[in-house]
């Protein structure tokens, strides 16, 4: 059944919640959910709890001002600043990323005002819940009391982990964001940055008791619960670098899985994941819940897809061939670079018979089928042309068919019929990253061990790829490890934040040579080679985004972040 917060809370309170606090520093809104005629019922409570959630999501409605693209439902488009995706300038582009991928953003636009308002106006909903909520213990069962204030402790330090991913990075040298924990008055509302290890105190203090009052599993589809709490806190730990002490949570929460009445797992299906009919699994540990209705889905559809798609989609993000490249054969081994001929369709899928199936159950490459609008069978053929034997061919939204496409999030058929509100769900946290996650920790912590192999071989064996060797120093497995995050994240929002927390302190293991100025190329498409698609620079700056100028001017004690002076 489809959650019910956001079917009750958008688009009927939308108006009512958004638009009473449009700056995240309005202290007195007069008709939201700061007002004391809003904490007088249980049904104002969790309205209001649902408010503090909208942020995650926040999809747009009508021509609410509430922009939509900083929200944590959009950070799946913030791989195309790795190698392994590109923002196509597109005017669908509506959260700004081409501009930081290509590195000629200023402190005024978008990119970084959409996601510094976004994750503030959660903080403030969270706060603003924290302080009602305790004097409505005697209005609330003690179940619901409990869950809504493990909710709101999760989304608070949920919404301060994304502000220091894409503002500070989580290091103690990072410089940190300005830290609120309860409404502030007129003269403390203008703070500096705290240090991250200020920010990760409140985090860690807001995770320990989602985690005590939490139920194991969401009560309800959408919502936080104690399993989600304790990976962010793992999280939080890893990030900063305390291997130890996030190896401790990850293992904690791998045993308690282990013994729980409803344990996550893996599905079955690796690429189902990422349709709606692979909804509803024992993978999803926390989900945005989307649903194909005006106001309530997904816009992935629309950014990742085709135009042969049924939402007509703009492959606004595309996979590079760097991406294309890095997978494994299907053996195992490492891909060597060779290519078939591009016009021989049974040896090109001979080709992609033999690489990690998850580059096909990811990628439309050449020659791959794709179900578009009215149920049509596609063929992804370059260059484009109007055959129809033995399928229609398949449009890309660019002048021809020399770049891959995006199959994760992309509906099929005429599953889409709304534009911009996909149904399909949005993982924020999936079970095969938890075990990942686990693995890199006991690994960082201690070195290869039983523990970190087996985790491994789960994620691979479920893609149906052979297990690891168990052989090879913690710099091996950790190397396996990273890679291993690609090949099974790639598209989901996860390789930016990888990148900064692996390589921003450690210069010598990074090749900013090969990024700037990168070529992004498309496949050897026929009877173009190596089509040059646009230009990637990747620079010291790209590892954060700047702080908003509308809060450098109004603010005179917030620091920009490095390499975006005005």
């Amino acid at each position: 059944m489809k959650n019910k917060i956001f079917r009750f809370f958008l688009p009927a309170a939308a108006i009512l919640i958004l638009g009473a606090c449009k700056g995240f520093l309005d202290t007195t809104p007069e008709d939201g959910i700061g007002s004391l005629e809003m904490w007088t019922t249980a049904e104002h409570a969790d309205l209001g709890v649902a408010g503090a959630y909208s942020p995650v999501k926040c999809f747009q409605i009508g021509s609410d001002p509430y922009n939509p693209a900083g929200c944590i439902s959009s950070n799946a488009m913030t791989d195309t600043y790795t190698k392994y995706a590109f923002a196509w300038g597109t005017g669908f582009d509506d959260t700004g990323c081409r501009y930081f991928c290509n590195n000629s953003a200023t402190t005024g636009y978008g990119v970084f005002s959409n996601k510094w308002l976004a994750d503030y106006t959660g903080v403030q909903y969270c706060n603003l819940a924290l302080d009602n909520l305790p004097r409505m213990q005697n209005v609330l069962k003690e179940e619901v009391y409990n869950n809504y204030l493990g909710e709101v402790h999760f989304l608070r330090a949920l919404y301060y982990f994304d502000l220091l991913t894409f503002y500070s990075g989580h290091k103690t040298q990072d410089p940190g964001v300005p830290l609120y924990t309860a409404m502030p008055d007129y003269d403390n509302a203008y703070r500096p940055r705290s240090t991250p290890a200020d920010v990760r105190r409140v985090m860690i203090e807001d995770l320990e008791e989602a985690a005590e009052r939490l139920p194991w599993r969401s009560y309800e589809k959408g919502r936080a619960n104690r399993c989600a709490a304790l990976v962010l806190l793992g999280k939080v730990y890893l990030y900063a670098g305390n291997f130890a002490r996030a190896a401790e949570v990850f293992s904690g929460v791998v045993s308690e899985n282990d013994r729980a009445a409803e344990p996550y797992s893996l599905y079955s299906n690796y690429a189902e994941l990422f349709l709606q009919k692979g909804e509803d699994n024992d993978e999803s540990v926390f989900v945005i819940d989307c649903v194909n209705t005006y106001g309530n889905g997904s816009r992935l559809d629309l950014l990742y897809s085709n135009r042969s798609a049924n939402c007509a989609g703009t492959n606004t993000s595309i996979p590079t061939k760097e991406l294309v490249d890095f997978y494994l054969n299907a053996d195992g081994t490492k891909y060597d670079g060779s290519t078939p001929d591009w016009t021989n369709r049974d040896a090109v899928n001979r080709f992609f018979a033999g690489r990690d199936p998850r580059l096909d159950a990811s990628i439309i490459r050449p020659f791959g089928l794709f179900v578009g609008k009215d149920n049509v069978t596609y063929e992804y053929r370059a260059p484009y042309d109007s055959k129809t034997s033995p399928y229609a061919c398949l449009r890309s939204n660019h002048s021809s068919n020399t770049n891959y496409c995006w199959r994760k999030f992309c509906n099929q058929g005429n599953e889409t019929t709304i534009r911009r509100h996909s149904g399909i769900d949005i993982p924020v946290i999936r079970w095969a990253d938890v075990l990942l996650l686990y693995a890199e920790a006991v690994n960082e912590s201690s070195g290869p061990s039983a523990e970190v192999f087996d985790a491994l071989d789960k994620v691979r064996r479920r893609a149906k790829m052979p297990v690891v060797s168990r052989q090879g120093d913690q710099a091996a497995v950790r190397q396996l490890i990273r890679d291993e995050r690609v090949y099974e994240l790639a598209g989901e929002g996860h390789l930016y934040a990888d990148w900064q927390r692996w390589f921003a302190h450690s210069d010598n293991d990074f090749d900013y040579e090969s990024l700037t100025n990168q070529s992004i190329l498309g496949y050897d498409g026929v009877p173009l080679a190596l089509t040059q698609v646009s230009v990637r620079n990747f620079t010291r700056r790209n590892w954060r985004y700047a702080i908003p100028q509308s809060e450098i001017d109004v603010n005179p004690a917030l620091v920009q972040s490095e390499g975006w002076g005005n």
